[in-house]
């Protein structure tokens, strides 16, 4: 009865947060039964102690850090193995990887959710807890947010989205995420962009704190187009304020262009420690087409750093591409052609539309990979 009584004489005890302890308890000691005994407990035990409660805001995560307390006692006194630490538990009930929805209900990971919801939008957050935690129905979280029950529904399946991001993104590294982690697809988000390549899927993104990157799904499931490590100091000052994906390909482009053209003999600084660098053509036997095929590098004798970039990437960066683009969203790249070009053995890289009509190509030769010609 303590805990109920306590329910009743101040508001920080709800019955919600109540029940909330329970299943903190249940989830940890197993025992439905004892678990309702320790609940009480928990909640005599933080009544005690309440003066430790700094900010009121974070009393659930100060009511689960009591309750694990207790739980842990109890399991020592009956001589029970120590609590689970969720990696192993989690990963093996995973498969291929948990839902959502299990996850925000493993009180292992509490803490980690305290701190993933604190960077929620604060109304998505509440819907979360209002779902989640407290159990209401949607109707019921609706009237306490003072929106429509459809309102609450589109919240919570945002805030699961976001959720996800920041198990598999900012919060990788902690153990409890190691399964959203260490999953082929963690982290990767679609974007509204269509492939440079194909015209017609939507480019996948992944943002970490060392790199950003860049997939598409149907040309290449498992591939990675473009890879920048952000921890390189030209890389970073380049990217490392932006965030939307179109923002970040047009920043992207800007450099390539100014890198990689023209390459006759030139030289250009190391993204890494700015020492001067050779680019040089290379040629990758293993790539489809020749456009992927052929390329450019450079390695820095200095500090070891290397970058490339495909003529097919180039290609696409030129600005006449690029405007052409933004007047056909679906343009592809299609077949490259054979020319000559003043006397040159040369490639056509066109770009156009699914029925194959050119809307702006340009011409490299085939030795040097030298650009000698745009047309839009």
């Amino acid at each position: 009865m303590t805990g109920q009584v306590l329910c009743q004489i101040d508001p920080l005890w709800s019955p919600a947060r109540r029940a909330r302890v329970v299943r903190t308890c249940t989830a940890l000691v197993g025992d439905a039964d004892a678990a309702e005994d320790l609940a009480q407990e928990s909640l005599l035990q933080a009544w005690r102690i309440r003066d430790r409660l700094v900010d009121p805001s974070g009393v659930d995560a100060w009511l689960d850090a009591v309750a694990r307390n207790v739980c842990r006692r109890w399991l020592r006194a009956k001589g029970s193995a120590a609590l689970p630490t969720g990696d192993d538990d989690v990963l093996d009930r995973a498969g291929d990887g948990p839902g959502i929805d299990d996850v925000l209900e493993r009180q292992e990971i509490v803490e980690v959710l305290d701190r993933v919801l604190a960077l929620v939008p604060a109304p998505t957050r509440e819907a979360l807890i209002g779902h989640y935690v407290e159990e209401l129905s949607h109707a019921d979280i609706a009237r306490r947010l003072g929106c429509s029950a459809d309102a609450v529904s589109m919240r919570i399946s945002r805030g699961r989205a976001s959720v996800r991001h920041l198990l598999e993104t900012r919060f990788a590294d902690d153990p409890v995420a190691e399964p959203w982690a260490s999953r082929e697809d963690a982290g990767w988000r679609r974007t509204r962009l269509r492939c440079a390549h194909c015209g017609t899927t939507r480019v996948l993104m992944r943002y970490e704190r060392t790199a950003v990157s860049f997939r598409c799904g149907g040309c290449d499931p498992t591939g990675v187009s473009v890879h920048v490590p952000l921890e390189v100091p030209g890389f970073h000052h380049l990217l490392g304020h932006l965030r939307r994906p179109s923002a970040i390909l047009a920043r992207l482009a800007d450099w390539s262009v100014a890198y990689w053209h023209p390459v006759d003999g030139r030289t250009a600084p190391c993204v890494r420690c700015g020492e001067t660098v050779k680019t040089a053509p290379y040629t990758r036997p293993d790539m489809p087409t020749w456009s992927v095929r052929r390329g450019w590098y450079a390695a820095c004798e200095a500090c070891g750093q290397e970058v490339s970039g495909s003529v097919a990437g180039l290609a696409s960066s030129l600005p006449a591409v690029r405007e052409a683009r933004r007047r056909e969203p679906r343009l592809l790249a299609l077949p490259v052609r054979d020319v000559v070009r003043d006397g040159h053995d040369a490639k056509v890289v066109s770009f156009g539309t699914p029925e194959g009509r050119s809307l702006a190509s340009a011409v490299f030769l085939n030795d040097s990979l030298r650009l000698v010609h745009v047309d839009a």
